[in-house]
C-alpha cells in the first residue's frame, strides 16, 4: 500500500472531503525527526486494513491553509477521516498498535 503525498490542494479534496471509507491524514514536515519515524507505523497499520483504509500526507510547511483549518498545532498529527468526515485526531508520535486499534473501530 502506498501512501500518498498531497501535491495540491484540490487532491486533498478528492482524496479525503469525497471519499468513501477511512482515510488517515499525517501531517507532516521534512525536518521533523517523529514525523520520520511514525511514518513506518503509519504503513504497517494500514496495510494491516490493505484495501480499507488510504493513507495522504500533508507537508505542513507545503499547505499552511490546510493545517490552518484542521488547527493542527503540533506534528505529527494524524486526523482520521470516515466518509469524508474527521473522527479523531492523534498528536505526537503513536506506535503501529495504537492505530491499529483505532483502526479497527472505524472499518
Amino acid at each position: 500500500m502506498a501512501i500518498v503525498s498531497l501535491d495540491n490542494e484540490s487532491a486533498f479534496t478528492l482524496r479525503v472531503l469525497h471519499k468513501k471509507g477511512v482515510v488517515i491524514v499525517d501531517f507532516w514536515a521534512p525536518w521533523c525527526e517523529p514525523c520520520k519515524m511514525i511514518r513506518a507505523e503509519i504503513q504497517r497499520a494500514a496495510e494491516a486494513f490493505e484495501n480499507q483504509v488510504e493513507v495522504v500526507r500533508v507537508n505542513v510547511d507545503a499547505f499552511h491553509s490546510l493545517a490552518e483549518k484542521y488547527d493542527i498545532m503540533a506534528i505529527p498529527t494524524l486526523l482520521f477521516f470516515k466518509d469524508g468526515k474527521p473522527v479523531k485526531r492523534i498528536i505526537g508520535y503513536a506506535s503501529e498498535d495504537e492505530i491499529r486499534k483505532f483502526l479497527a473501530t472505524l472499518v
